[in-house]
């Protein structure tokens, strides 16, 4: 093997040019986590134009001196120097280190689902927005321009949110939204291959060398040994925690990396060979519909003992077969009765419980198929996810850290063990190896041939087609259809590479065409809900009474909605957070006590108290951030000290309203009744709120929280202004209600808080993920607050009003739900 030494670790690095100086350069860097060294004593240089491959198995310590790079994390010792002057550790931020011109494509990639591709470049260029409205015309042009200078041919919406993109769109979203920073001096790719095809993996390559000859510095780390030699001037190896390797890619080779990352011995393993098709004659278990295959093509049957790939460029169909084998099992044409198992490459989204332990994560499966009150011990579950974990090469004694603790491609050798925990007939691959060392692809491969020796199919989806080595038959597929089935010898990547072009009329192919039509329809559907709903129900009062549709009508039926729409917009507010607010009610109980009282009596003191109750909600979000306290129970503290300071200032309902608000509220506009006029400047605001840049941040701390600190945003910050904006909604309902009812009473609101949670759901918010529809959450409130004019129009018990309500709320999920797994299966 050439060059396998470890280098001394005070070197001034080894460059390729010895003529280019380092502008980045680490010295001794080390850190800790618990009684795992994650870096030890390591240091390396960076020089201009430089393009740095950096492999290692996973765990190698990585993205923690990745981490250390970007300012994310501190080192315990060591120091890094910038242009030859030392960086101070304790003002090294993420956001100084962007200032620096040091960016990264996190291997989890860091975008807000729940936001546009034009306002996640936002995120991470913030200094191009403008004051006026028109703010996001230059994200859509950065946007677009990026993805297109990288990725040619991609043809990404950039008004389209990125939950609506493939996992391979949201890639190319990220890497090119990271590259278009004008300033940008080093850049950090983290497994920026991991779901790109071979085309756009070689475009990025071409665009990384393009880049270099400019003078930019790029550390390429990949489990892609192939691509991170055809791209690197230099390639360094990392084992645990520590520089073990490096050398010139002119002189490297992919078996001297994997010995490198490895050890001694490591890159003399052979590399399977072609199966041979084992598993002719074993029993069909799937007949694919004849609709997804050409004309030509008959639909194939899958057999036991066979290993079955889904080829062909990404997008064009593959993972539709998958979920719909997984979620309509015999309707995609499984046998009855197949039990199945899916492990998705989306580990993010559809993979891990963010919040369990590492055997948590791999025992679920078991503990699902038992019956509901089956107890439930690690110790029992220990034993049986410790033999697959030996298989995997996944260390026992991490099973109590969390799953996120572990890295990208550990976290994905638990999702493999979850799915052989227990019995199964067919195994569904989505690019399982996606972020996954060398090393352990090759557990990987063994224990896939151990499952189909077994008599289990599996079907496998990947993004490397040198994998599809591995299949006793691979299916190529093309604008969503298969178009050729190669078996036995026929099976090499030269094959593979034709027939996926085959039939591809622009680069990219399917991929590009964006979203299916279900996933188009599926939101406008859902956006439209609490809108019918809304006509529905006026509809059938104005039938049983037209003089609901006069002036003076609506005037009557809209005024006790204005409270409740003020309040909703506050819950919504805060549950664009990915949080719940349970005292808002009380809190505007607390506003009409004091504007019927302190307002009155001594002006300056209520003005005081109200400052006082801005404050207080400035309070809750530095305390949920800050103190990393749940906001549920926050707020559910709070909620007592609204109420307890309400009794205090006012024991029993009284008091009135003072001359100015009365007056604040009781204008009118000829024609309009003053409560649509104020319902309709209360969405408004919430809209225009909810569209700044400002708001665009509020959104993504919902989505994405570790993600917006990443990037610099600061969370405590946002979180204050979450909550002063809900406050600011609250206290005008406050004040609304004192002006209208010229009186107070502290438990008269109380029950808002339930109905704005009611509210924001039927408005076509989301409790987690900071989706939320400022519209819908006031057609929502006004529909929930006409229920009980509608019972009593109808001649019911207004009894019944909180009954209606909650049925009327349970039927919109239900077709929300239907229409959500309608949009997934598409």
């Amino acid at each position: 093997m050439q060059a396998n030494t470890a280098l001394p670790q005070d070197t001034d690095g080894f460059r390729p040019d010895g003529e280019k100086p380092a502008f980045l350069s680490l010295r001794g860097i080390g850190k800790t986590y618990g009684s795992t060294r994650a870096n030890d004593d390591l240091s390396l240089d960076i020089a201009p134009g430089e393009i740095v491959g950096l492999i290692g198995a996973n765990g190698a310590g990585k993205s923690t001196l990745m981490r250390i790079v970007c300012g994310v994390t501190r080192p315990d010792e060591g120091s890094l120097h910038w242009d030859g002057a030392a960086l101070d550790p304790d003002a090294f931020s993420a956001r100084t280190a962007q200032r620096q011109g040091i960016r990264i494509v996190w291997q989890e990639l860091s975008l807000c689902a729940n936001l546009s591709v034009a306002d996640n470049f936002y995120v991470e260029r913030p200094e191009l927005a403008g004051r006026g409205p028109l703010w996001r015309g230059a994200y859509h042009t950065l946007a677009r321009e990026s993805i297109e200078a990288i990725f040619p041919g991609a043809r990404i919406s950039t008004r389209a949110l990125v939950a609506d993109l493939s996992l391979s769109e949201r890639q190319m979203v990220e890497i090119a939204r990271v590259a278009s920073d004008p300033a940008l001096r080093l850049l950090i790719l983290d497994e920026p291959t991991s779901s790109l095809g071979s085309e756009r993996s070689a475009q990025l390559r071409a665009y990384v060398r393009r880049r270099a000859a400019e003078g930019l510095a790029t550390i390429f780390i990949s489990h892609k040994l192939a691509e991170v030699l055809d791209v690197s001037d230099r390639i360094v190896a990392m084992r645990n925690g520590r520089i073990v390797w490096q050398e010139r890619a002119a002189k490297a080779s992919v078996p001297d990396m994997v010995e490198a990352m490895g050890g001694p011995g490591a890159g003399d393993r052979p590399e399977r060979q072609a199966r041979t098709g084992t598993a002719a004659e074993g029993e069909i278990l799937a007949t694919l519909d004849g609709k997804r295959t050409a004309a030509g093509i008959d639909p194939p049957r899958l057999r036991r003992g066979e290993i079955v790939g889904l080829a062909g460029l990404e997008g064009n169909g593959q993972r539709a077969v998958l979920r719909a084998l997984f979620s309509r099992p015999e309707a995609s044409g499984l046998k009855p009765g197949c039990r199945v198992r899916y492990i998705s490459g989306d580990r993010p989204n559809e993979g891990v419980f963010p919040l369990w332990t590492v055997l948590q994560n791999i025992s679920i499966g078991r503990i699902a198929a038992r019956g509901p009150f089956a107890p439930v011990r690690d110790s029992a579950e220990r034993p049986h996810a410790a033999s697959l974990a030996g298989r995997l090469r996944l260390d026992e004694s991490r099973f109590g850290s969390k799953i996120l603790e572990l890295s990208g491609g550990n976290q994905q050798k638990a999702l493999v063990a979850r799915a052989l925990a227990d019995d199964f007939d067919v195994l569904l691959l989505d690019d399982p190896t996606r972020g996954v060392d060398i090393a352990a692809k090759r557990d990987f491969y063994r224990l896939v041939e151990d499952v189909a020796q077994s008599g289990r199919l599996v079907i496998w989806y990947s993004t490397e087609d040198l994998e599809f080595l591995e299949c006793d038959r691979v299916l190529v597929f093309s604008k969503g259809r298969i178009i050729r089935e190669l078996g036995g010898a026929e099976i090499d990547e030269d094959a593979i590479v034709a027939s996926s072009f085959a039939e591809q009329t622009a680069a990219g192919g399917a991929a590009d065409a964006g979203p299916p039509p279900a996933r188009r329809i599926g939101p406008a559907i859902m956006k439209a809900i609490p809108f019918a709903s809304l006509v529905a129900v006026f509809l059938a009062m104005s039938i049983q009474n037209p003089l609901v549709a006069s002036s003076f009508g609506l005037e009557l039926l809209l005024a006790p909605a204005v409270p409740l729409v003020l309040i909703a917009l506050a819950q919504m507010f805060v549950v664009g957070g990915s949080e719940i607010d349970l005292g808002v009610g009380a809190f505007t109980g607390l506003v009409n006590v004091i504007s019927a009282t302190l307002l009155v009596a001594s002006p300056l003191l209520g003005a005081a108290a109200l400052v006082a109750g801005l404050a207080g909600y400035a309070l809750i979000g530095v305390l949920i951030q800050a103190r990393a306290i749940p906001a549920i129970v926050v707020t559910l503290g709070a909620s007592f000290i609204w109420i307890g300071t309400g009794q205090t200032l006012q024991a029993s309902p009284g008091g009135s309203s003072p001359e100015w608000l009365a007056a604040l509220f009781s204008w009118s506009i000829p024609g309009l009744p003053t409560p649509l006029v104020l319902i309709l400047l209360a969405g408004i605001a919430a809209i225009l709120i909810d569209g700044s840049a400002t708001g665009t941040i509020l959104r993504g701390f919902g989505a994405n929280a570790a993600a917006l600190a990443r990037a610099g945003w600061s969370p405590v910050r946002y979180a204050v202004c979450r909550y002063l904006v809900a406050c600011v909604f609250a206290m005008a309902a406050g004040l609304y209600v004192t002006a209208t009812n010229n009186a107070s009473d502290i438990n008269a609101s109380s029950s808002f808080t339930l109905l704005s949670i009611a509210a924001v759901v039927m408005g076509g918010c989301q409790l987690l993920g900071g989706m939320i529809a400022p519209a819908g959450v006031v057609a929502g409130a006004v529909t929930l607050s006409l229920i009980g004019a509608l019972l009593a129009a109808l001649g019911v018990s207004t009894d019944f009003n909180a009954a209606v309500q909650g049925g009327l709320l349970i039927l919109i999920l239900g077709f929300q739900a239907f229409l959500i797994r309608r949009k997934n299966d598409a």
